[in-house]
């Protein structure tokens, strides 16, 4: 019985009335020895350790008159243990009295069962969080949605009335003038007739290149709101699978074509040439599109950063190649590059080569692929020789495309 006590994975230990220790089991003395200014052994005092945890504890030891019972039971108690990792200690502490001169304390480690428990409790707030931001920007992008919806309504309606416009009435009427100069050249004078022409030309063809740029400006327009109008909808599908987070088959082409939608003003803006290689077909792996997504739109991203606004050469290449079970996409761009130095850090927690970077873009992408049991890697041949970024993936079946679907 003395082995079992003295092995129980809770501390216990035995003390008198006036607090000396009586006996005291290992877990007793590895618990709660970081408390005490001296080794907590048969014959040390036991108060000042029970003092410097909280000095209630003492007094209601002293002042229970009861002969024998149950002084306290499951109190939580937590101390700053500075020479463990992690600092703070937790424990439950339960004090019985067996007889006059005979106390029983019993203190249980807590510390791993709250960590745990904060831990749920901080990934709940989390969870929390990110879900009121994904429902304020539902809202947002649905406002947005609405006003984009009511602007392109009236640009079709402006486009509608510029095709119903005919400016060949004016060149008739213009034409009609030219035929009939004699018999106004002699009603109002051959120099008021020709000046009648001429301004009659010059309305017509200014009212001309107007209606054309006119033309051309709605249909920019239209072209920039149905652009966002498919962002919208791509953030649409990016808030519903934070919301859902579901592995399931996914077409590549797919990804590749909303996020290269999603960076095209960037690139336009820097005058970056994106070229693409990808296969006719139906590249199918299985995986959360949203977070796939968060990885390539993350490269092509770093990819732009990295292309100077006054380089001679600015490109991207995405590159799509693979066997009947992987694939392999490659994005390549003529940016910076980095050295060999810089390559082996790329990817760990925390490392940047930007001033306001936060060196978790590329672990947070790796962390990703490596979920999805693929490979992530990036090369450059130097400083200034660009770089490119290799992602591996495991080919689904086309089968499971189509039941998906």
């Amino acid at each position: 019985m003395k082995a079992i006590l003295l092995h129980a994975p809770v501390g216990l230990v035995e003390m008198n009335e006036s607090g000396e220790i009586v006996d005291i089991n290992l877990m007793g003395g590895k618990l709660l020895s970081a408390l005490a200014s001296e080794n907590l052994k048969p014959g040390t005092n036991f108060y000042p350790c029970l003092s410097a945890l909280d000095p209630e504890i003492v007094t209601r030891i002293r002042d229970f008159a009861e002969p024998s019972g149950l002084i306290m039971l499951n109190q939580q108690y937590s101390f700053l243990n500075v020479g463990v990792a992690g600092g703070q200690k937790h424990f439950q502490l339960t004090v019985y009295k067996i007889f006059s001169d005979c106390l029983v304390v019993s203190a249980e480690d807590r510390t791993e069962k709250m960590q745990e428990e904060q831990a749920l409790k901080q990934a709940q707030q989390d969870k929390a969080v990110a879900q009121g931001k994904f429902e304020i920007a539902s809202e947002v992008i649905h406002d947005i949605g609405n006003a984009v919806v009511g602007f392109n309504s009236y640009l079709t309606r402006i486009n509608r009335m510029l095709e119903q416009y005919s400016q060949g009435n004016l060149q008739k009427v213009t034409m009609f003038l030219k035929q009939q100069n004699g018999p106004i050249s002699a009603a109002i004078g051959a120099p008021k007739a020709d000046a009648l022409i001429e301004m009659m030309e010059a309305i017509s063809k200014s009212l001309g290149d107007s209606h054309d740029e006119l033309r051309r400006s709605v249909n920019e327009q239209l072209h920039l709101t149905t652009h966002i109008q498919d962002i919208l909808n791509i953030q649409r599908q990016y808030i519903s699978g934070h919301e859902s987070q579901e592995r399931k088959p996914v077409n590549l082409k797919d990804i590749i074509s909303d996020c290269r939608s999603m960076v095209f003003a960037n690139m336009e803006n820097k005058g970056i040439n994106l070229s693409l290689s990808i296969p006719p077909e139906r590249i199918v792996i299985k995986g959360d599109r949203t977070k796939l997504m968060q990885v390539l739109l993350n490269i092509l991203k770093n990819s732009i950063e990295a292309i100077d606004t006054d380089a001679s050469v600015k490109t991207i290449s995405i590159e799509v190649s693979g066997s009947e079970d992987s694939v392999q996409l490659v994005v390549s761009d003529s940016g910076k590059g980095f050295d060999e130095q810089t390559a082996k850090h790329l990817f760990d927690r925390g490392y940047t080569t930007k001033s306001t970077g936060t060196g978790l873009g590329l672990y947070n992408c790796k962390a990703i692929i490596e979920s999805h049991g693929g490979t992530i890697s990036m090369e450059s041949n130097g400083a200034g020789m660009g770089s490119k970024t290799t992602i591996s993936f495991n080919k689904q079946p086309q089968s499971d495309f189509n039941k998906d679907e």
